[in-house]
């Protein structure tokens, strides 16, 4: 970002409780940040004065009331989780002022990790995740938002806990359904093969981090490799 625009008002869509704003702010102390989320403890982040303003509620929702009043906006992990992505875009294309920069970051289902371990990769997270947009299905729907692709990552966004992750979702798988609102609520002997299953399999969560780590440099220069990716896009003039 720091090689395109100088911000000086910047929004953080799907925030959480406003860690990105809080450290973002240490390397551009003289940028606003406020943020935006559905959740109340973007509350708490105002709160704390991680952010200089906190919006709750549903970003499309939100966006006729911030109309050009941000020269960057920012969804890291967010996108995914929302149920009409087209929308989204599009009330970043509101709240931007013409020239704008928007930042997004997602899971990157052309990863080779995806189609080798399958239903036990991480990011494929059902029901959480909503959508998982290729780089250049991202490309076309920001075209079609008045959007200009300027650049994109892959290796430096790579997050190294694909092996951990699935062994945590083979324990899961192993252990046996975990209580549901839908279910009847699990009987006792259950819950206790759950907890006897993940104290027995919770050692293997541990070098499988630690490969994760050591493979991450290599991973990061494979093409298909990484299991994230960055965008960065401009709004037309």
């Amino acid at each position: 970002m720091s090689s395109h625009v100088r911000p000086k008002r910047w929004l953080d869509v799907g925030a959480g409780h406003g860690h990105f704003c809080l450290l973002a702010s240490t390397r551009l102390p003289d940028t606003r940040f406020e943020a935006l989320d559905l959740s109340r403890s973007i509350l708490d982040a105002e709160r704390r004065q991680w952010v200089e303003r906190a919006h709750l509620g549903l970003f499309p929702d939100m966006a006729d009331d911030l109309v050009g009043a941000f020269d960057v906006v920012s969804m890291h992990h967010y996108l995914e989780h929302t149920r009409e992505p087209a929308a989204e875009i599009q009330a970043a294309a509101t709240v931007l002022e013409p020239g704008g920069y928007l930042c997004i970051e997602l899971p990157d289902p052309e990863c080779a990790f995806g189609r080798w371990f399958g239903a036990f990769w991480g990011p494929w997270f059902q029901p959480q995740h909503q959508h998982l947009l290729s780089i250049s299905n991202l490309a076309a729907l920001l075209d079609a938002h008045g959007f200009t692709m300027v650049a994109e990552q892959r290796g430096p966004a790579h997050q190294p806990n694909d092996l951990a992750f699935t062994a945590f979702l083979v324990a899961n798988r192993v252990a046996g359904a975990p209580a549901k609102p839908w279910l009847p609520p699990p009987s006792p002997a259950a819950r206790l093969r759950r907890g006897v299953f993940f104290t027995l399999l919770a050692p293997f969560a541990v070098p499988a981090l630690v490969l994760d780590r050591l493979l991450a440099p290599i991973i990061r220069s494979r093409p298909r490799g990484a299991n994230t990716y960055r965008v960065l896009a401009r709004k037309h003039v």
